[in-house]
């Protein structure tokens, strides 16, 4: 019984020196020689080279890569979509653009927002990736993040929208993108149906004294200062895309009614102006 237990102590004193040895020497492992299995064993043991290939974009592919640069691609997608962007669209659009800029400059601790700025008109206005493309890399960035999916649905509606009517080849693709992004139909019909019925129910017409009153200018102003004021408006209430008011605020209710009314009140009143500048 003693001689068993001597042997079993031996044994298992020689396997653990064999395995420091083998720990301490890894020159002396068996080594794999089929590529195939060799190209696996590199990829595990690298699992930070997507961290290096991003570190290695310069700015602007970094930018367009992004959560942030993905949306205005998005927009840029949606608004060319029907061949005609209105006045309170561009507005809207530049507005989101230049919270963005302000939200990259914080990120980056980096006063560069002129720089930003120029390589997010620049992902606006030559974006050549298609909608699918865009909304799945999008989506792979936002996993678990279904209230900014839905935030974005609800904001290309609201863009879509400014203009008083939702286009076909828009509806396509905020369908598309509401799709891809995987929303709940249920989550979409609501959304979409709340647009819907706002839009299509008959609005009354502002008089143009209602209409000085809700941009808060008179009708001595000059179109110059009119079209500033307007501006400023519309800075004021656009909807809020990077959530930095509150993640749960919906768009439709504290955004594109009001936003309706002040684009309405603008456009009777330089419709008026120019009536009257011809008449003259």
């Amino acid at each position: 019984m003693e001689i068993l237990l001597l042997v079993t102590i031996v044994i298992i004193a020689i396997a653990m020196i064999n395995f420091r040895d083998y720990l301490n020497h890894p020159q002396k492992r068996p080594q794999i020689n089929n590529k195939e299995k060799d190209s696996e064993l590199s990829e595990y043991q690298n699992p930070y080279k997507n961290q290096e290939q991003i570190s290695s974009l310069s700015r602007e592919e970094k930018i367009a890569k992004s959560e942030y640069g993905l949306i205005v691609a998005l927009l840029s997608k949606l608004a060319q979509s029907d061949g005609k962007v209105c006045e309170l669209e561009l507005e809207l659009m530049e507005n989101t653009i230049q919270d963005i800029a302000d939200a990259l400059c914080l990120q980056s601790a980096m006063n560069q927002k002129d720089e930003i700025l120029e390589i997010l008109h620049k992902i606006f206005d030559s974006t050549n990736e298609s909608v699918e493309s865009l909304t799945q890399s999008y989506a792979t960035l936002t996993k678990g993040q279904y209230k900014s999916r839905l935030k974005l649905v609800e904001y290309l509606l609201a863009l879509a929208y400014a203009d008083g009517e939702l286009g076909n080849e828009e509806r396509e693709i905020i369908l598309d993108v509401a799709a891809y992004l995987e929303i709940n139909n249920e989550d979409f019909n609501t959304l979409y149906d709340a647009f819907e019925e706002f839009y299509t129910q008959k609005q009354a017409d502002s008089t143009l004294q209602e209409a000085y009153t809700t941009l808060g200018v008179s009708e001595e102003d000059s179109m110059e200062h009119i079209k500033k004021t307007y501006k400023n408006l519309v800075r004021q209430f656009h909807p809020d895309i990077l959530y930095h008011k509150g993640l749960e605020q919906s768009i439709m209710e504290d955004s594109t009614k009001k936003l309706q009314t002040i684009n309405q009140a603008y456009q009777i009143i330089k419709e008026h102006k120019k009536a009257a500048s011809t008449a003259e």
